[in-house]
């Protein structure tokens, strides 16, 4: 594939698309040498953005192992392998390229690869004067929250504040504004589409010209003129003549009942007298009534449809005003705002360059889930230049709930310039793969719409290195059909129905596992080998009661919500019983819940016995203390901790205690905005009472959690399966799949015009031919929902079919149908073959692949897990020899004579105790040194090594003032009847004074530029097992034997030694070390300089520091400088004591160049050490 243009790949399920997307990736950096940066990758979900970023990393190690491996002449058999041989001939060509791809690895994390919407929040952050976007526009707000804000407004305006149209509260104002959002509520990801409404305006005209005086009497005239009729008895005559008497009495119910067919225009014609047909069609009476014919059928919805389409208006002017009001923005809104900007009516050309300069490659991953401003975007930014690859499978296409728009797709694809599609299948077995593609093969393209065909794929075969066999044998008829009639069973109820499918569904399961011939691989078939895909969570929880009763293990992930489970009710009665401690009855409440688990007996108990019965209040009483004094997840912890074995004995225990967890961790995420446990059980009894609806934001914590799915079959909705794949799959209610609206009436309408504009349909004159689009649409996306859910499945594949006599005919009905009544149908007549479930045997013979399972059987299984023989047991193998403990070493663990997990810091320059007397003379005590006496201890040290770390050039008091403050907050530095102005200013000072200071040769803290320095460098380096003792020798060989203390000689290094140096910079082509200290030497100057600080250094073991510092340096330069040599670029260590510095020259400096020999023997014997512990 060419890396330049606009291209379409299409990548059928299970054909390799995130691996492709890899091998991409990777052309893109090795074949075009571009960065990572450049590369902008685009996905559906957060979660689907963060798997492909590791899936990426994971490339790049594949790759950069095989370039490493070809370095060396080895070969292997991976795909790649050919693919980086013919790139990189030479020695060269592979260097260049490792180069590239370590570059990529290391710049990953910096990699545009996320959702859409958080590359538009990203381009209004990075581009704001281009984008237009405010800057502080960077606050996402729940859209479902502004939304019904908006919809409360509308609500109050319309129905609180004057007279309510009485047709609008015979329908709306039982369900409130709460059913209002409900019906409104797919529209928020529909801010694309054309509402149409005005139906009622309509049909009220068409009202109104009949209802006047003259029209009835004309009417009247029409019906008793029977000239104008072929009989006298004409059914059209009959009917004017109800329709007037209906008229005079107002009576709208016997109106729509005497407008029939008859009015139809081919009939009108046909009742007409000769001559008289056109006289009759042109009349302006009967043209009023042909209008309101379809109208008065679906009444309520125009008159709900003017409410909805009112509110939508109301919600697409507020909801954008009120977001700019609070500087934030939803989702929708950032789509919008960027799609505005590149192609609004006031778009310029600015934008879109500068993108494309930032990202010249675009793959949108699932861009069959895109909608059309989203795809609009890409198409500006790219235009007719650069690389833009889209990524799909139109036959996926299934969230248009969440916004996503096939049209897209199509257009998309009609405007690529290239095509290409994946053809191997690397998920199923060459047995199921064969069977689907004689089934789709045998419809007519199976997908409902000519540009959506089902593309025949190859086995890859890697899932027959592991078979599904049976007794041994391989299965090779793994699509599996159960069919049933519900008139066989004598059943007509789609629900009853539903009951059966779900019961025979957990029997087979129950039969498949008690089944010891069932392999994959030479192993036994377990219940984690199964999923389970249904359409909604209340199926679900209908199929998984069912396992659980027969004792299959079973784990489900639909999105449930955690406020409508039965543990949150029973959590609700525990905590108003700990509330109301002293209430007999809300305890007893309480006690009787599966979480606390009190038995009969013990309520018999209880009764005879009061005093027994006042310990259970008092531990209530005490659960009020301990939510008081820690927190109401104290109380869930102890609810877990009394109850969780007799909780996991239960079928559903470990649902009880996941269910548990979860609801404690949102109480206590809640806690800090409540006021007390009576606000914290206000909160809850409002979740549970609106299901925990209305945050966006907080919507995946209040999902149900998944308990542990180990060993486990797996229950989830087809949407939630999507990218998964599972061995075993069952589709028990494929029969039903998709069937969302139910009725033939829905409340409003989706659909495509013949431009492809999505449009929304609430109550507009044509809403009846409408209906026929949105059902069609319907139709095909089960469809592609039935596709999705049978291709998930590695091996086998059950699908349960409901012949109930439907066979596709017009439009109108598409409701009702199935996507695989359609699949079977078309396929059965294809072959030539009766519709319906007596064919289905000789299709299944004719297809190959499939077969029929047995007759549903009214028997209870109960699952029986094979018993386990113990594992022998091994031999005790005798133990390793004892190694010697290795240890994260820093010099002060060392200087505390044993080694520790702590690092070096400012902390370390003051212990807190007194310094050593140390006479070197007498000398007058200086009042600057006596001023900063107060500000002492391991604190102090830390807050002054920041604020040296973290100030901005110029005077510090009292220009940076703030930094102060907060530093010396951060570490609560506080000196007695010292006031905290006075205390800053003196450290002030203090830092400034040491910023100004000549330290020796005109060197300034002050004069060194940003580039010329390091702050805070951190080093770690191996030691393996290195003494001491012969490190001390070395020193002294080099006469330095003080900078390792004698009382370290029995210390031996081994693990990592680490530290932090304060500061490294450069200076006259050398490197050198610096440290600050603000150890307490005295309050005489002298303390700070000659035999006095050269004492002190001693006495705290600073050589070693320094010395460990500048071997750590030297190790950091040899690595990275072309040409470095110790003598030439190594400088000197200076410790700083800041107290004393610029209060006379040369004072608190210590400063010591060592020699290179020692440096360079040092870190000869780590890397000695290093090389003999290899």
């Amino acid at each position: 594939m060419p890396l330049h243009g606009r291209v379409l790949i299409e990548a059928s399920a299970g054909t390799g698309k995130t691996w492709n997307i890899g091998v991409l990736y990777l052309r893109l950096l090795l074949e075009r040498g571009l960065r990572v940066e450049q590369i902008l990758v685009t996905t559906f979900t957060d979660a689907a953005a963060q798997e492909l970023r590791e899936r990426l990393r994971r490339r790049l190690v594949e790759a950069e192992r095989l370039l490493e491996a070809a370095a060396r002449d080895v070969t292997s058999a991976d795909p790649l392998e050919s693919w980086l041989a013919a790139l990189c001939p030479d020695a060269d060509s592979v260097r260049l390229a490792l180069r590239r791809i370590q570059l990529a690895r290391s710049d990953l994390d910096r990699a545009p690869v996320s959702t859409i919407h958080a590359l538009c929040q990203r381009i209004q952050r990075d581009y704001p004067l281009e984008s237009g976007a405010a800057f502080a526009d960077d606050q996402l707000f729940d859209e479902q929250q502004l939304m019904r804000e908006c919809v409360e407004d509308f609500w109050r305006r319309r129905y609180l504040a004057g007279a309510v149209d009485p047709r609008e509260a015979e329908l709306l104002l039982k369900d409130g504004p709460e059913g209002l959002l409900r019906d409104l509520g797919g529209l928020a990801n529909s801010v694309d589409a054309r509402i149409e409404a005005g139906g009622l305006t309509e049909l009220d005209h068409a009202l109104a010209t009949l209802r006047g005086d003259d029209s009835i009497a004309e009417l009247q005239r029409l019906a008793g003129d029977a000239t104008l009729y072929k009989r006298a008895n004409a059914a059209l005559r009959s009917r004017l003549g109800e329709i007037t008497q209906a008229l005079r009495n107002g009576d709208e119910a016997q109106l729509a009942k005497s407008i029939s067919d008859v009015f139809e225009p081919d009939k009108l014609l046909a009742q007409a007298a000769a001559g008289r047909a056109g006289e009759l069609a042109a009349h302006p009476l009967i043209h009023a009534l042909q209008t309101l014919r379809p109208l008065l059928g679906i009444r309520d919805i125009l008159v709900r449809g003017e409410v909805l389409a009112a509110a939508a208006q109301t919600c697409r002017d507020e909801m954008p005003r009120r977001a700019r009001q609070r500087q934030v923005l939803t989702f929708s809104m950032l789509i919008d705002a960027v799609y505005q900007r590149l192609c609004g009516d006031a778009s310029d050309d600015l934008l879109a360059d500068r993108l494309f300069e930032a990202f010249p490659v675009a793959l949108i991953d699932e861009f069959q889930d895109t909608d059309q401003r989203q795809f609009a975007i890409f198409e500006r930014i790219y235009r007719e230049r650069g690389t833009l690859v889209m990524i799909g499978d139109p036959k996926q296409a299934i969230y248009s709930f969440r916004g996503g728009d096939i049209a897209a797709y199509l257009r998309a694809g009609e405007q690529a310039g290239q095509r290409f599609s994946l053809g191997t299948n690397h998920r199923s077995s060459r047995a199921l793969v064969e069977a689907l593609n004689a089934w789709y093969g045998h419809t007519e393209g199976g997908f409902g719409q000519p540009q959506i065909r089902y593309q025949p794929v190859e086995p890859a075969g890697k899932a027959d290195e592991q078979p599904y066999t049976v007794d041994g044998q391989p299965v090779t008829l793994p699509l599996v059909i159960h069919p049933f009639r519900g008139d066989a069973v004598d059943v007509k109820s789609l629900g009853t129905l539903e009951a059966l499918a779900l019961d025979d569904c957990a029997n087979r399961i129950a039969e498949l596992l008690n089944d010891p011939r069932q392999a994959i691989g030479g192993r036994r078939l377990t219940p984690g080998d199964v999923a389970v895909l249904l359409s909604t969570n209340k199926q679900i929880v209908a199929l998984r009661q069912r396992l659980v009763a027969r004792g299959v293990p079973c784990v489900g992930s639909g999105r449930g919500n955690i406020f409508a489970g039965e543990v949150a009710r029973e959590l609700e009665l525990v905590l108003y019983a700990v509330l109301h401690a002293d209430d007999d009855q809300a305890v007893r409440g309480a006690l009787a819940t599966t979480l606390l688990g009190a038995t009969l007996e013990q309520f018999h108990a209880w009764q005879a016995q009061a005093a027994a019965f006042e310990r259970e209040l008092e531990r209530f009483e005490a659960w009020r203390a301990l939510v008081r004094s820690r927190g109401v997840l104290a109380l869930v912890g102890e609810l877990l901790a009394a109850r969780a074995t007799a909780l996991l004995m239960l079928p559903e225990g470990e649902r009880v205690l996941t269910d548990l967890r979860h609801l404690g961790e949102l109480l206590a995420a809640e806690e800090g905005a409540r006021q007390g446990l009576d606000g914290l059980y206000a909160w809850l009894q409002e979740m549970r009472r609106e299901g925990g609806d209305g945050d966006a934001e907080a919507a995946d914590e209040r999902q149900l959690r998944i308990e542990s799915d180990a060993r486990r079959v797996q229950l989830l909705t087809i949407h939630a399966s999507k990218g998964l794949e599972f061995p075993i799959v069952f589709l028990p209610l494929a029969w039903r799949i998709g069937d969302r609206n139910g009725p033939r009436a829905p409340k409003l309408l989706r659909y495509h015009d013949a431009d492809g504009q999505r449009c929304v349909d609430l109550g507009s004159a044509h809403f009846a031919g409408h209906r026929v689009r949105h059902f069609r649409e319907e139709l095909e996306e089960r469809l592609r929902l039935l596709y999705v859910a049978l291709t998930r499945a590695v091996h086998a594949v059950h699908v349960y079919w409901a012949d109930r006599g439907l066979r596709p005919g017009d439009d109108a009905q598409a409701w009702a149908w199935a996507a695989i009544d359609l699949l079977l149908g078309q396929a059965q007549r294809k072959l030539e073959l009766p519709e319906g479930e007596a064919s289905l045997a000789a299709m299944a013979t004719a297809l190959g692949g499939m077969q029929l399972a047995a007759p549903f059987a009214d028997i209870y299984t109960r699952y029986r897990p094979p018993v386990e023989a113990p594992a022998p047991r091994a031999t005790q193998a005798p133990l390793p020899q004892l190694r010697p403990f290795q240890w994260l070493h820093s010099f002060s663990g060392l200087t505390r004579h044993a080694a520790t997990l702590i690092e070096d810091s400012g902390s370390a320059d003051e212990t807190g105790a007194e310094e050593p007397a140390i006479e070197v003379g007498d000398d007058t005590e200086d009042g600057r040194l006596l001023a900063l006496y107060p500000l002492r201890g391991p604190r102090f040290g830390d807050a002054v090594h920041q604020v040296f770390e973290l100030a901005q050039p110029g005077p510090l008091w009292p220009d940076q003032r703030q930094l102060l403050h907060r530093q010396l907050g951060a570490q609560a530095v506080a000196a007695p009847h010292l006031a905290h102005e006075e205390a800053l200013e003196r450290v002030g000072r203090m830092i400034d004074r040491a910023r100004q200071a000549d330290l020796g040769d005109g060197l300034r803290l002050l004069d060194l530029a940003p580039d010329q320095r390091i702050a805070e460098f951190e080093f770690q380096f191996p030691v393996w097992q290195v003494p001491l003792a012969p490190l001390r020798r070395l020193c002294a060989a080099h006469g330095h034997a003080e900078a390792i203390p004698a009382s370290l000689d029995a210390t031996t290094l081994n693990g990592m030694l680490t530290g932090f140096v304060d500061l490294i910079f450069a200076r006259d082509g050398r490197f050198h070390v610096l440290d600050y200290k603000t150890n307490w030497l005295g309050a005489r100057l002298r303390d700070y300089q000659g035999d006095s600080l050269a004492a002190a250094m001693t006495v705290h073991h600073y050589p070693l520091q320094a010395l460990l510092y500048t071997v750590a340096l030297h190790r950091y330069l040899r690595q990275r400088m072309d040409g470095y040599t110790a003598e030439r670029h190594l400088g000197e260590s200076w410790y700083l004591f800041v107290r004393a510095l610029g209060l006379a020259p040369g004072l608190g400096v210590w400063r010591r160049r060592w020699p290179a020999a020692l440096v360079e023997a040092l870190d000869d014997a780590f890397a000695g050490a290093q090389e003999a512990a290899a």
